[in-house]
């Protein structure tokens, strides 16, 4: 393919990218990252947890693994930061409040995005006469979507391992698309963490065991979403307001802190997931999980995983009134949850 036209192809395809919502595009190789090694590492480690599917160093590491076919990732990302600090800010809770990750209080982003990139491929295809070979994911391929999309010039990997944006911070969603055809690609741009390290300072777990290398057995995130196991009292404690997920490390990064704000959300925010209280959100989850969980990001947690992560709130609240619920849960039926309440009464009556 000629340059000319590689330039061409490569600037039509960002303007669909863009015109179809998206906010930033970016275009890399596909070929072996230079992160798979870190990969490997932290897989050696043990730091993915009970999370098996991450295992797949090989294809992770080469999209090409997927199919030898493709030579072009084009990383697209969205804001999701249409929460003002003071509506939606962890510092700002009070006790009673559990969090919510921002990513979680609207809509899943999985089927939302998904029908976009979806549009966008249908699109790009329409600029070749030939057949091509495309394929799309939104977080749930086996592919390294950050170190693309830092290859891609969309940002850079943050000391948290997040990827940063000067404009959107770490508030962003990245999906991919994958295709046959050589592009033009992007350079990646300069890292701006500089000696900082207040997400590293902020972690409560300090599950950010080194630059860019996170325990996930020790990050609150996973523990509240991805672990469905009963969750020692040492860890409880340090889960502080956290219901579903975690932000403490995004929000101490400087560059949050002047991310741009989205007037309008496609991921439909609720009301009820945003800083919700934790007595009305444990009644909601036991009285209305079928309705509750549609088209929700909570769902992966399960209805027993939350009730546990609210118990655990609770003991962390400093409040007697919650130790009543808390006696309920304790003469259940559900181990974890008789565990993890016996707990947080403990907590409670020191």
């Amino acid at each position: 393919m000629q340059t000319l036209v590689k330039i061409n192809l490569s600037n039509q395809i960002k303007e669909i990218v863009l015109s179809s919502g998206f906010d930033l595009v970016g275009i890399s190789e596909a070929k072996i990252l230079e992160d798979s090694y870190f990969l490997k590492d932290w897989l050696e480690k043990g730091f993915h947890g009970t999370m098996k599917y991450m295992e797949d160093s090989k294809r992770r590491s080469d999209v090409r693994e997927i199919n030898s076919k493709f030579k072009s990732v084009i990383s697209c990302a969205i804001n999701y930061n249409n929460l003002t600090k003071d509506s939606n800010s962890y510092k700002a809770l009070e006790d009673n409040k559990g969090w919510i990750s921002r990513y979680a209080t609207g809509d899943d982003y999985h089927s939302i995005l998904g029908k976009k990139l979806k549009l966008v491929a249908l699109k790009i295809q329409e600029l070749f006469d030939e057949q091509i070979v495309v394929k799309s994911y939104v977080d749930t391929g086996p592919i390294l979507e950050r170190a693309h999309a830092s290859m891609g010039g969309v940002g850079w990997i943050g000391k948290n391992s997040c990827l940063i944006n000067k404009d959107i911070g770490s508030w962003i969603f990245v999906s991919d698309i994958l295709i046959d055809k050589s592009l033009v690609y992007d350079s990646n741009v300069k890292d701006f963490c500089g000696t900082c390290t207040k997400c590293i300072d902020a972690c409560p777990t300090n599950a950010i065991v080194s630059e860019k290398v996170v325990d996930s057995k020790k990050c609150i995130s996973y523990l509240t979403i991805e672990n469905k196991k009963y969750v020692e009292d040492r860890m409880a404690r340090k889960f502080l307001n956290n219901v579903y997920g975690c932000d403490i490390c995004q929000e101490g990064c400087p560059w949050n802190s002047k991310a741009k704000i989205v007037e309008s959300s496609i991921f439909n925010n609720r009301d009820e997931l945003i800083s919700p209280d934790i007595s009305i959100l444990l009644n909601k989850i036991e009285t209305e999980w079928e309705t509750l969980k549609i088209k929700s990001p909570i769902k992966r947690a399960k209805k027993d995983g939350l009730i546990r992560n609210i118990l655990i709130v609770m003991g962390n609240s400093r409040d007697s009134k919650y130790i009543p619920i808390l006696e309920k849960y304790a003469k259940s039926h559900n181990e974890i949850h008789i565990r993890t309440a016996e707990d947080s009464i403990k907590r409670l009556s020191i």
